[in-house]
C-alpha cells in the first residue's frame, strides 16, 4: 500500500478515536497524552468490559463497541458506528485500537491509540508516535458501560495553573491541547485534584452502552 494512502487511514482511525469518545472535531476536541497512566502491576484486561457493546450516537446513528483481550493484559478495541445512519454517503466507519485499563484511587480509566501493527510499515517519522487518549469509564451494571471523556478546557486550566505540563495551540474552533507530563505524575495530579479535575461533567457528553444478548 502506497505511503500516502496509509497516512489517510490514519488520521481516519484517529478519527474514530474521538469518535469512541463522543467528540465531533478531528484531533483539537479531545488532549492528547505523551505519556499514559501507568498500568497496574498485574495488568490483566477488567472483564466487566470485555464483549459487545451497543450504542446510539448523538445523531440517532447505532454503534457498536467491541472489546477483546490480549494475553499481555492489554485489549483491542474495534468501534463500528453510522451502522444505520440515512445520511451515510460511504457506508459504516469502523476503528481499531489497542490499550489497556488501569485505574487511580478506585477510578477506572482505559487508555487507547491507535494501533501500531496497523502502520507498522510506514516511515515513522512521517507520522511519529500515536498519542494516548484517557477516558474514565464506569460500569455500574454487568449489561451497562458509561464512557467519560477528559475535557479540553479543564486540561487547559490544568496547565495553565502549572499542575500539568503541556502544550496548547489555539486553534479557530477548539484549542489543540497535548499533555507532556510523565505517567506518574499524571497519578499525582489525579490523586490530589481528583479525577472530577480532568472528567467533563456534562452527562450528555457522556457514551452509554448496554451489553449485546446476542
Amino acid at each position: 500500500m502506497m505511503t500516502r494512502n496509509v497516512r489517510e487511514k490514519y488520521r481516519g482511525s484517529l478519527c474514530l478515536v474521538l469518535s469512541i469518545l463522543g467528540l465531533i472535531c478531528l484531533v483539537s476536541c479531545y488532549p492528547e497524552f505523551k505519556n499514559p497512566l501507568p498500568p497496574p502491576p498485574e495488568l490483566k484486561a477488567d472483564p466487566q468490559i470485555l464483549g459487545t457493546w451497543l450504542g446510539t450516537n448523538e445523531a440517532g446513528s447505532k454503534e457498536q463497541l467491541l472489546i477483546f483481550q490480549r494475553s499481555s493484559g492489554w485489549i483491542d478495541v474495534v468501534l463500528i458506528d453510522e451502522i444505520d445512519s440515512k445520511e451515510s454517503e460511504d457506508g459504516i466507519n469502523v476503528g481499531i485500537f489497542e490499550g489497556y485499563s488501569t485505574s487511580v484511587n478506585r477510578q477506572k480509566f482505559l487508555c487507547l491509540r491507535v494501533r501500531k501493527k496497523d502502520y507498522s510499515h510506514v516511515d515513522p517519522r512521517e507520522i511519529g508516535e500515536p498519542p494516548f487518549y484517557i477516558v474514565n469509564y464506569e460500569t455500574p451494571s454487568d449489561n451497562k458501560l458509561i464512557i467519560k471523556h477528559f475535557s479540553i478546557e479543564k486540561i487547559e486550566e490544568l496547565i495553565k495553573e502549572g499542575k500539568l505540563k503541556g502544550e496548547i495551540a489555539k486553534g479557530q474552533y477548539v484549542d489543540k491541547v497535548t499533555v507532556t507530563s510523565s505517567s506518574d505524575e499524571l497519578v499525582e495530579v489525579i490523586s490530589r485534584e481528583g479525577a472530577g479535575a480532568f472528567i467533563e461533567q456534562d452527562p450528555n457528553y457522556n457514551l452509554v452502552f448496554s451489553r449485546s444478548k446476542t
